[in-house]
């Protein structure tokens, strides 16, 4: 039985320039001129534009959620609404949440369950959480969803959302050996999320525009600690660019390839976690994936407006490529994910 993406719908928070973020998080009256002026030369040197995040930024340094609509358990609700309009909620019968860092304090029950609740979803299998799986979290969900559409044909909503402001860490003291991890993370990282209504073939005929099949998956794990929390920071190494995205490209992307006998230059659209340019740069090396800067644009792209939003990036590329919706039958795509863990997957996908 063939499965497929019918409708995908983002959830977001306000966006603010990223210089505004800077000045908000190392006010000169808090922190003084040298640090202000130090933040915002990171922020300049990260090449985000904008970046949405829920935090009250005149709070600082309280982290605290800004407004109640940007409580996990509100944008859930707003994801199953948008997506169950058009085939009706009865005809949902699975409902997947995958996240890294959550507002949501009250976890019993827990946040996938407070959603089928409170949202009306009669689920045939219990409703699944998935916390702490990395930037990959949201294929993963993506693929338990597609194995219920098989099983049970009905419908499936995976939910993948990280709202990484939550981990704010304000440390003002240069001396301190986390002090530059400290604002790299805070201006790197932004909140939002990602829903996708997935469909058996025997919903197809109700949607009048191309659909995305998802034809298969592959997920690893290669233990790796280049990206990590320490001491309520969170820690990029400077390696990790180098040391990622090969092990990407072995695991979850060429074996694909090559049980299915496709070239990379079949692959037209790629969603890849944008984890930012210097990362992005190293899947051009040939002996990485050897893509072009075309087939990255748009990874590029959603970089420079989102930031670095860990588990749904790489849903937010493939949410650019399906608001295109000229006819694009027998377009191949890939969606791929990667990060603490190092959890690692990706997706195959063909328009229709």
């Amino acid at each position: 039985m063939k499965v497929y993406i019918a409708k995908i719908t983002k959830v977001l928070p306000p966006s603010y320039n990223l210089d505004y973020i800077s000045e908000k998080i190392y006010p000169k009256e808090l922190t003084g001129e040298k640090i202000t002026k130090l933040a915002k030369k990171f922020a300049k040197n990260m090449h985000i534009k904008q970046k949405p995040t829920a935090i009250d930024l005149n709070s600082i340094p309280e982290v605290k959620l800004k407004r109640k609509e940007d409580h996990p358990k509100e944008w859930g609700k707003k994801v199953v609404k948008e997506l169950s309009e058009k085939i009706g909620i009865e005809n949902i019968g699975f409902l997947s949440v995958a996240y890294n860092v959550t507002y949501n304090k009250d976890f019993l029950p827990n946040l996938a369950s407070q959603i089928v609740m409170e949202t009306g979803l009669k689920t045939d299998v219990p409703p699944e959480e998935l916390a702490y799986y990395g930037c990959a979290a949201g294929i993963i969900s993506l693929k338990n969803a597609v194995d219920f559409c098989k099983k049970y044909n009905k419908a499936a909503i995976s939910f993948t959302f990280d709202q990484c402001s939550n981990i704010a860490s304000f440390i003002y003291d240069p001396k301190d050996p986390l002090f530059k991890e400290a604002i790299k993370s805070n201006l790197l990282f932004s909140d939002g999320g990602v829903g996708i209504l997935l469909i058996p073939e025997s919903m197809k005929d109700r949607f009048d525009y191309p659909l995305i099949e998802l034809i298969d998956f592959k997920i690893a794990h290669v233990p790796g600690n280049t990206i990590r929390m320490e001491k309520g920071v969170f820690v990029l190494e400077n390696n990790l660019k180098k040391e990622i995205p090969p092990i990407v490209s072995e695991k979850v992307i060429k074996p694909i390839l090559n049980e299915r006998n496709i070239s990379i230059s079949d692959i037209k659209e790629w969603a890849l976690h944008q984890g930012g340019p210097t990362l992005l740069e190293e899947f051009k090396k040939p002996e990485v994936l050897g893509l072009s800067e075309k087939q990255l644009s748009v990874a590029y792209d959603m970089f420079s407006i989102y930031g670095n939003m860990s588990a749904p990036s790489c849903l937010l590329v493939l949410d650019k490529y399906f608001s295109n919706k000229e006819n694009k039958s027998g377009t191949r795509g890939m969606i791929v994910g990667f990060g603490a863990g190092y959890y690692i997957a990706s997706a195959l996908y063909k328009w229709e």
